[in-house]
C-alpha cells in the first residue's frame, strides 16, 4: 500500500539531511535589524512519532510530504530508513516575500507555489491513500481543494476545528487571520469523505453545518511521547511551556503570582517562543505582581528532546488550558512523571475518571489553580500520587504502535470504500445517523 502524508512538521533528522542554509541577504537583514539568526526547531513531534512506527511496516511505502524553510531546491526529496521524504521550499521562504508580507499586513494568499509542488508530488508519486494532517493551516492544507478526490482517497486529521466558536473567544488570533484560515478550513471539510477526529463536538458541528455525509474515523496522532525520565536536581518549582508562550503563559503567571503569595520564594520556568508584543506585555505584569526575580524565561528551545530535559528541571507543571482537549504538554508531562496544575476542557476530566492523575480547576479560576499549586508544594505525599497515577493513564491511553496499526486498518477500508463502495466498518469509521447513506433522508 502506497501512502501519502501531507503536514508540516520537523526534527534534527531531516534538518540533517536538507543542510538548511539562510540567505546572505537574510542574515545581514536580520543583523542590522538586531532580529536573532534564523534558527530551526522541532515542531508536530505527532508526525515525528507516527514516522517512526511505520518505519517498522515492511507491506507500507509511506511518502511523507511537508513544507520547510531552508532548503536551497524547490522540492528536496529522500529517503531514509525506508520513508520517503518530499520536503518543498514555501512560497514566502524570501526576506523580500517576508518584508512584503509583513508591511502589507496580508495574511491571504492562494499559495499557488506550495499548491503546484504538492500537485506535483501527488501525480507523481501516485498513492493509493492520502492523509492530511490538520486543515486549519493554508500553506499547506489548502492542497486539499486541489486533489482529484475520484482518483485519490483523501482523509483529513483535525488538529483542531477553527470553525468551532469556542476556538475564536479562548484562542489568541486576531479576526482577519482567523476568518482567512477558517474559510479554507470549511471548504476542505465541505469536499472531503473521511475526517479524522473523536472530538464528538466537532463532528457534530461538520454534521449539522459543514458536511451532513462525512464518515468519521479516530483522529490517530502519535502522541504517546518516548520521555528519558532524568533524575536530576530541580531548579524550578514549576514549569509552563508551550510553542508559544501566547498561549496561556499569562493565565499561568496570574495563578503563580496568587501562589507565591501563600508560599513566597516559589519559581516559575516559562518555555517556548516568545512572540511580541505579548511576551514584553507579560513582562510588564510580571514586574507589575513583583514576581520578576522568581520567573525565569527559557525561550524557545531547538529540539523536542531539549524541551523534555528543561520540563524536567522543575518540580511541578502549570498548564492551563482553553481550547484543546488535551495538549501536547500535558501528555508530555505526564510521561515525564512530573505532577499537573491545569484546567477543565472537554476532555481533561477523563484524566481523573479511573484514578486522580493531575489537579483540575474551571477555566479563569486563578484562586483555583493556585490553590492546587500549594497542594503540591506543600503535600509530597500528593505529589507522589500523581506522578505515579498520571503515568499509568498515559501508559493506558496512548500506544503509538497501536494507534499506527489501527490506521493501517482506517487506510484499507478507505480505499475499499472508495474503489468498491464497500461499507466502512463500524469498529472503524462513524457515519451520520441522521443521513441515509444509501440517498434517501431519514
Amino acid at each position: 500500500m502506497k501512502v501519502l502524508w501531507i503536514c508540516h512538521f520537523s526534527n534534527p533528522q531531516v534538518r540533517e539531511k536538507l543542510n538548511l542554509t539562510v540567505s546572505f541577504i537574510e542574515a545581514l537583514a536580520r543583523k542590522l535589524l538586531k532580529i536573532p539568526q534564523k534558527q530551526w526547531n522541532d515542531f508536530a513531534a505527532w508526525i515525528t512519532n507516527g514516522i517512526e512506527e511505520f518505519e517498522k511496516f515492511d507491506d507500507i511505502e509511506l511518502h511523507v510530504v511537508s513544507p520547510h524553510y531552508g532548503i536551497k531546491k524547490r522540492i528536496d526529496s529522500f529517503e531514509l530508513n525506508g520513508i520517503f521524504y518530499h520536503f518543498f521550499k514555501p512560497d514566502d521562504d524570501s526576506i523580500i516575500k517576508k518584508m512584503r508580507r509583513y508591511i502589507s499586513k496580508n495574511i491571504e494568499s492562494d499559495y499557488e507555489g506550495n499548491r503546484k509542488a504538492i500537485s506535483n508530488l501527488i501525480e507523481s508519486i501516485n498513492p493509493d491513500v492520502i492523509h492530511m494532517y490538520g486543515a486549519e493551516n493554508p500553506y499547506y492544507s489548502i492542497s486539499a481543494l486541489d486533489i482529484d478526490l475520484r482518483k485519490y482517497p483523501l482523509m483529513v486529521s483535525l488538529q483542531t476545528l477553527m470553525s468551532d466558536s469556542a476556538f475564536l473567544e479562548n484562542y489568541p488570533i486576531d479576526n482577519r487571520s482567523y476568518n482567512f484560515r477558517s474559510s479554507i478550513e470549511q471548504k476542505i471539510i465541505k469536499r472531503i469523505d473521511y475526517i479524522g477526529s473523536s472530538v464528538q463536538k466537532y463532528r457534530q458541528i461538520i454534521w449539522s453545518s459543514y458536511n451532513p455525509k462525512a464518515i468519521f474515523f479516530k483522529t490517530y496522532l502519535a502522541v504517546e511521547e518516548k520521555v528519558d525520565i532524568i533524575n536530576m536536581d530541580k531548579k524550578y518549582d514549576f514549569v509552563f511551556f508551550a510553542a508559544s508562550i501566547n498561549k496561556h503563559a499569562d493565565i499561568a503567571v496570574e495563578a503563580f503570582a496568587l501562589a507565591s503569595k501563600t508560599i513566597p520564594g516559589l519559581t516559575l520556568n516559562i518555555i517556548g517562543g516568545t512572540p511580541e508584543p505579548f511576551t514584553g506585555e507579560l513582562k510588564a505584569r510580571i514586574n507589575e505582581l513583583g514576581i520578576a526575580n522568581c520567573v525565569f524565561f527559557s525561550g524557545m528551545l531547538p529540539t523536542h528532546q531539549d524541551v523534555l530535559k528543561q520540563i524536567q528541571l522543575s518540580r511541578f507543571a502549570i498548564l492551563p488550558l482553553k481550547v484543546d482537549g488535551v495538549s501536547g504538554t500535558i501528555r508530555e508531562a505526564m510521561f515525564a512523571g512530573i505532577p499537573i496544575v491545569s484546567t477543565i476542557t472537554r476532555s481533561t476530566p477523563d484524566l481523573n475518571v479511573n484514578r486522580e492523575s493531575l489537579l483540575l480547576s474551571k477555566q479563569g479560576d486563578f484562586e483555583g489553580m493556585a490553590f492546587n499549586m500549594v497542594r503540591l508544594v506543600q503535600s509530597p505525599e500528593l505529589a507522589f500520587r500523581l506522578r505515579s497515577n498520571a503515568l499509568i493513564t498515559a501508559q493506558e491511553k496512548w500506544n503509538n504502535n497501536c494507534s499506527m496499526s489501527q490506521l493501517i486498518e482506517v487506510y484499507k477500508a478507505i480505499i475499499m470504500n472508495h474503489k468498491h463502495d464497500s461499507e466502512i466498518p463500524n469498529e472503524l469509521g462513524d457515519k451520520n445517523p441522521n443521513v441515509d447513506y444509501a440517498g434517501q433522508n431519514c
